[in-house]
């Protein structure tokens, strides 16, 4: 998937074709304007406003508590942006924001739109990255609630993807015990265990993340079938021949090639003979030359926030065999273009 111009009009079209278009001015205005845009109508909450009918600015910014001259600039943007609509009724909710922005959506990135204004601080320091190559720990600039803004904003993207994750990474038969990495808010060890009855999950996560995500998971109401433990991947014991499942989701982007090679390692011996790993994240294409503009846009960003970066499917799958695991083909994830799972398999 990419972002840039998207032409709408006939003139657009051929302006664009022919490279007349000033598509930079696209890139580095008009997509800000309407990012911005889009998070604050979350934060002030105004996709809910509409939830249960049109209104018009007016009244709307009364019950927010806005200015209304600002509130109407701002709903004139969602219009044309295509997340609301305009008629005799005056803004009402489009189909896209009825599915994404609402809070109570199955498929809600309500959280996730919240969890920009903390990226957005890592995305500023760009610059002084590419100019010292030092990077700062996205992590460390998180405070106080804004951990559970964080927790909830990943397990909303999480949502999306759980269910095809589940379908698509095959367990061993009767499974029961499920290791998940880095899992915090626990999305995707809730969907494994809903899905095999017999399957109990622990989360590993930093002691800080687990504070955060403790009230996040017990929303869930899975009991003791999903359990955090206080820890760090790059130090604990997995334990010997122990785990069904290990699941690691969205984690190895922060780490170099050797610490990623070692978790792998550890990994295999706390698999049980046929157990499965599972690595979720997003695949650096091979070349820059190949497709896969979300691999090099997010290779740019982990190495901003953590100094690593994504990885491709060779790699991952290098650090597989090396641990003595059979890899498994890649899975790309239909749910989230760009983003994919890579297993491997304990032989017996």
């Amino acid at each position: 998937m990419r972002v840039g111009a998207i032409p709408e009009t006939l003139l657009e079209r051929i302006a664009t074709f022919a490279g007349l278009a000033p598509t930079p001015v696209v890139d580095t205005l008009h997509a800000v304007i309407v990012a911005r845009a889009v998070v604050v109508a979350t934060r002030l909450g105004v996709f809910e406003a509409l939830a249960e009918g049109p209104g018009e600015a007016a009244p709307i910014a009364t019950q927010l508590g806005v200015h209304a001259g600002g509130l109407e600039k701002l709903l004139n943007l969602l219009v044309a942006a295509g997340y609301l609509r305009f008629g005799k009724a005056g803004y009402a909710l489009s189909p896209l924001a009825r599915k994404w922005m609402l809070a109570d959506s199955p498929q809600s990135l309500h959280d996730s739109m919240l969890l920009r204004v903390l990226e957005w601080q890592a995305i500023d320091t760009t610059e002084d990255f590419v100019r010292t190559g030092k990077a700062l720990d996205v992590h460390d600039i998180i405070r106080g609630d804004q951990w559970i803004t964080y927790q909830r904003g990943m397990r909303s993207l999480a949502r999306l993807t759980a269910g095809e994750v589940v379908r698509r990474v095959k367990l061993p038969e009767v499974a029961t015990a499920m290791l998940d990495i880095g899992g915090g808010h626990g999305a995707y060890s809730v969907a494994f265990c809903r899905e095999h009855p017999e399957l109990r999950a622990t989360i590993l996560d930093l002691p800080a993340a687990v504070a955060a995500a403790a009230p996040v998971l017990a929303e869930e109401k899975m009991g003791s079938r999903v359990i955090h433990r206080a820890g760090d991947a790059l130090t604990d014991d997995f334990g010997d021949a122990e785990w069904d499942l290990i699941f690691i989701a969205q984690l190895v982007h922060h780490f170099d090639a050797a610490t990623n090679a070692a978790i792998v390692r550890h990994a295999a011996e706390a698999l049980k003979p046929n157990g499965r790993i599972a690595i979720l994240d997003v695949l650096r294409p091979d070349s820059p030359n190949a497709r896969g503009q979300t691999g090099a846009l997010l290779d740019l960003y982990f190495a901003i926030t953590s100094n690593a970066g994504t990885w491709a499917a060779d790699e991952i799958a290098g650090w597989f065999r090396d641990a003595g695991l059979k890899p498994g083909r890649p899975i790309h994830l239909r749910t989230a273009p760009g983003v994919s799972v890579m297993t491997a398999t304990r032989p017996r």
